[in-house]
């Protein structure tokens, strides 16, 4: 019960920027230690890690299932994505809110990136619902609440998620590659 409910919650963070920048912001180096970000870029992403820091922070503490309690279970369960599907409102937002970034072809980043959350909120959302109107009475109808809900979330386990195509583009790339705001949210990952 509790791998598969962690199976849950590991496959939805990942989806979401949440573990996402933990490992996509942060890092010793810059990608190329001849070359530095530009200032305007650099600032946009500090802009994009301190943004999307807040939505993360409500996703640091998932909720604890017990077995025991099936219909407990799903009522933890039903938080954890309602507190998910506004996280991801959140980071989208933060990603938004940054503007358009600096560097060519930054709107279509910036595009790309926000289509990977919504899309990810349309399927914790689905998710959510389904299991809001399931009726769980001990743990057989729980384990397929769960297994329904492994279902509708599959292929949320892309390990780069939204911050993918915001790294695809060399500039930005370089840029969270020495941001420091980034290292001081994320740290070192």
């Amino acid at each position: 019960m509790r791998r598969t409910a962690a199976r849950i919650a590991f496959a939805t963070l990942s989806a979401s920027a949440a573990a996402i920048l933990l490992t996509a912001c942060g890092s010793d180096e810059p990608a190329d230690s001849g070359r530095h970000a530009d200032p305007a870029a650099l600032a946009w992403v500090d802009k994009v890690c301190s943004g999307v820091a807040a939505g993360s922070a409500k996703l640091a503490q998932p909720p604890a299932f017990d077995p025991g309690n099936p219909q407990g279970a799903k009522s933890a369960m039903v938080g954890f994505l309602n507190s998910l599907t506004v996280a991801l409102d959140d980071m989208a937002g933060g990603i938004r809110n940054a503007g358009v970034p600096p560097v060519p072809d930054g709107q279509s980043a910036v595009d790309k990136a926000t289509t990977t959350l919504d899309e990810t909120k349309s399927k914790v959302t689905a998710t959510l619902a389904k299991m809001q109107d399931a009726k769980v009475t001990d743990k057989a109808s729980l384990d397929k609440v769960i297994a329904d809900a492994d279902s509708t979330m599959s292929g949320l386990s892309e390990p780069e998620g939204p911050i993918k195509p915001l790294r695809a583009n060399p500039e930005l790339d370089l840029a969270f590659a020495e941001s420091q705001t980034c290292r001081q949210v994320y740290g070192n990952a």
